[in-house]
């Protein structure tokens, strides 16, 4: 008497009960949350993506950053954030940053900013943070002095799944005054090391594209990005 061939369909099932898992990343409790917050990599960590700034974790209480195409693109830019404070649930970071083009100018100007500014971030529970930033701002070539702030929350939809929305603005002098605010909302997801950022950015463009009279402002535009944790 012959015994009955298992069926297709049962050997997929069994193959996939017993088969590796596929890989699940989550972004863990809030305060692992670095990017627009005071708390900061750890030593040895790297974030890297395709349009974020490259972060290093030089030490625990110290992250550099930059960004690496505009520094192929002859200017150069760095940020050191470091964290002076962190009593769960409150952190505070100090922050400089500097970035100047030298790429050739009809004006012959070299345009850059430098930057200092205090972060505080505060944590409610494991899945909301708050961010509080105002400081130092200077534009360079030509010289003008003001002041930026800023507000973040960042909110864990899941494991997964995060939502962050920020809101920042800059008075300068010499008649500048103040600036369009710019505005940013993000869904990310977490997918083992690899992280994708989604959403949408309102205000300032951070970037001037054409001169003159052919100057392109983009009031809104996308925001879209692949990024690793190491």
């Amino acid at each position: 008497m012959k015994h009955p061939r298992p069926r297709a369909w049962v050997l997929v099932c069994a193959a996939l009960a017993l088969g590796p898992e596929p890989a699940r990343g989550d972004y863990g409790p809030i305060r692992r949350v670095v990017q627009g917050t005071a708390w900061t990599l750890d030593e040895g960590e790297l974030a890297v993506g395709l349009v974020s700034p490259l972060q290093y974790g030089v030490i625990d209480e110290l992250t550099l950053s930059t960004h690496p195409v505009l520094d192929l693109l002859l200017t150069p830019n760095v940020t050191l954030k470091g964290k002076v404070l962190d009593r769960n649930p409150v952190a505070l970071a100090l922050n400089a940053s500097y970035l100047q083009t030298f790429l050739r100018s009809r004006s012959g100007e070299i345009p850059g900013s430098l930057s200092l500014w205090p972060a505080l971030s505060v944590a409610a529970g494991r899945t909301v943070s708050l961010t509080f930033q105002a400081g130092y701002a200077m534009d360079l070539s030509p010289i003008r002095h003001g002041v930026q702030a800023g507000l973040g929350m960042n909110l864990l939809l899941g494991p997964s799944d995060l939502l962050q929305v920020t809101v920042q603005d800059r008075w300068m002098g010499g008649g500048a005054g103040f600036e369009v605010p710019t505005g940013v909302i993000t869904y990310g997801h977490a997918w083992d090391q690899v992280r994708i950022t989604v959403g949408i950015a309102a205000g300032r463009f951070p970037l001037q594209i054409g001169t003159g009279s052919r100057v392109l402002r983009l009031p809104v535009w996308p925001v879209v990005d692949v990024w690793w944790l190491l």
